[in-house]
């Protein structure tokens, strides 16, 4: 299927981008508001990252590694979420609530110093292309859940059994679109995230 089609699905899909953004939402004010409950396990997904991104630096062309590592990890990460919705919708919603929540800790953290219109310089250049990436690629992550369950109760009759297989059918083509979408997305904003993001932390 073409983009085109793809764009024409998003038309079916509101409800499943609402509840990814809400999904999302919640998770940056858990993050946000109760940051002391889910300090451990957030810092020790920044500690990660922070290990990484000392790496890179001390690298030659570290700006091309810092975008090389940004598009891969991003890129993988969203394309596995689309089909890891397999499993009835379950990890992509973790998905969504463990990135809002790290938005959140962060913010808080920021707050906490003084430092919030830091933090806002830092996500607002990338975040507004590749967050929006991360809400649909969860959307769909959930809406194959979706069929998933659905076609659960489907199996019993053959009727059923053919409407679960043309919906998957429908579902792995337009995948097809998205991933290419999700991909040059997700392309621009590791250019912006490991060169415009830098400069606008530094003004």
């Amino acid at each position: 299927m073409s983009l085109r089609a793809l764009f024409r699905h998003f038309r079916e899909m509101p409800n499943y981008f609402i509840a990814s953004t809400l999904v999302f939402v919640a998770g940056i004010v858990l993050g946000y508001a109760d940051s002391d409950r889910f300090e451990a396990l957030l810092q020790s997904q920044l500690e990660g990252l922070g290990k990484l991104a000392q790496e890179i630096a001390q690298k030659n062309h570290s700006v091309l590694w810092l975008f090389g590592f940004i598009f891969l990890n991003n890129v993988i990460k969203s394309i596995l979420i689309v089909f890891a919705g397999v499993f009835f919708g379950v990890l992509p919603i973790g998905f969504l609530l463990i990135n809002g929540m790290l938005i959140g800790y962060l913010a808080a953290l920021q707050a906490e110093g003084g430092q919030l219109a830091f933090f806002f310089k830092g996500i607002i250049p990338h975040g507004i292309i590749e967050i929006p990436a991360i809400i649909i690629a969860s959307a769909y992550g959930i809406k194959l859940g979706a069929i998933m369950a659905k076609g659960l109760f489907r199996l019993i009759s053959l009727n059923g059994r053919q409407r679960f297989a043309d919906e998957l059918e429908r579902f792995m083509k337009l995948a097809v679109p998205l991933v290419g979408l999700l991909a040059v997305s997700l392309l621009v904003a590791a250019v912006i995230e490991s060169t415009i993001t830098p400069l606008v932390i530094r003004l």
